[in-house]
């Protein structure tokens, strides 16, 4: 039997017929003769099926790699948060995670300032427990405890909001009754949209009525996020809103330090 002669097309779907003259090439007379139209390349040399497949492999190779980016990039961006609170909890990859804390501890002494009420005072406990003694030792500021006595109240404000690089407000139903606090928060608000440097932190505490609030400020609420002190991820959120600090631990493992198990509760 005479097959040489015919244009034979090499492909993945004349895979068949290609085995079926390979396998079947001693019944051919003229088998030496037989070439691919495209490629010039002997049927008989043809044993695998990449030697055919080549463009339609790579294409499959090409396309499970793209799909499994794009997957990736999916799964990064819907657990982007728990991921980089991970990341930043255990002091992995904390350039890339993190954005960089200007050289302003010269002129910013302060991490955060704590705005609340004076009728709320007994909320300030647990941040000064979890941020001040807490594994990366934040220095809080608030009035009962560093306002020079004798200051007018109104400087003691602008000096701390501009001495600090976070400005932390409890927002709390006393907070939004009170002149001075709702004074320190517009005059944080002002601040942080001039100093990059400067981020304001919002904690809405449970039954807050933010209708209460002037059109303003509820508009600032509106656009802006803010933490949920009834969130149960609250602290992990607040730690990573807080100056990106390393971590002060005398365990050689960080997951042994009981700072940061109480941060993650």
């Amino acid at each position: 039997m005479k097959l040489s002669g015919n244009p034979w097309k090499c492909d993945c779907d004349a895979l068949k017929m290609l085995r079926f003259v390979v396998d079947n090439s001693n019944n051919i007379t003229d088998r030496d003769q037989l070439k691919c139209h495209e490629k010039n390349i002997e049927l008989s040399m043809l044993m695998v099926k990449s030697d055919v497949c080549t463009n339609r492999s790579y294409f499959k190779f090409l396309s499970g790699l793209l799909f499994g980016l794009v997957v990736m990039i999916l799964i990064y961006f819907y657990f982007k948060k728990s991921i980089l609170l991970w990341l930043y909890e255990r002091n992995l990859c904390h350039r890339w995670i993190t954005r960089s804390e200007p050289n302003a501890d010269i002129d910013l002494k302060i991490d955060g300032f704590l705005a609340f009420s004076h009728v709320d005072l007994q909320l300030v406990a647990e941040y000064v427990e979890k941020l001040e003694r807490g594994a990366r030792q934040y220095r809080l500021c608030f009035y009962q405890r560093d306002w020079l006595i004798g200051e007018s109240i109104p400087a003691c404000i602008l000096s701390s909001i501009k001495d600090s690089k976070r400005v932390i407000i409890l927002m709390t139903n006393n907070f939004i009754n009170s002149s001075w606090g709702l004074f320190e928060f517009r005059t944080a608000i002002k601040a942080t949209s001039m100093d990059r440097d400067k981020r304001l932190i919002v904690i809405l505490y449970p039954d807050v009525d933010l209708d209460r609030l002037d059109f303003e400020l509820k508009l600032y609420m509106k656009y802006n996020t803010y933490l949920r002190r009834d969130d149960p991820q609250f602290w992990r959120k607040l730690m990573f809103a807080m100056p990106h600090k390393p971590i002060h631990c005398t365990q050689a493992a960080i997951t042994e330090c009981p700072a940061i198990e109480e941060t993650q509760a």
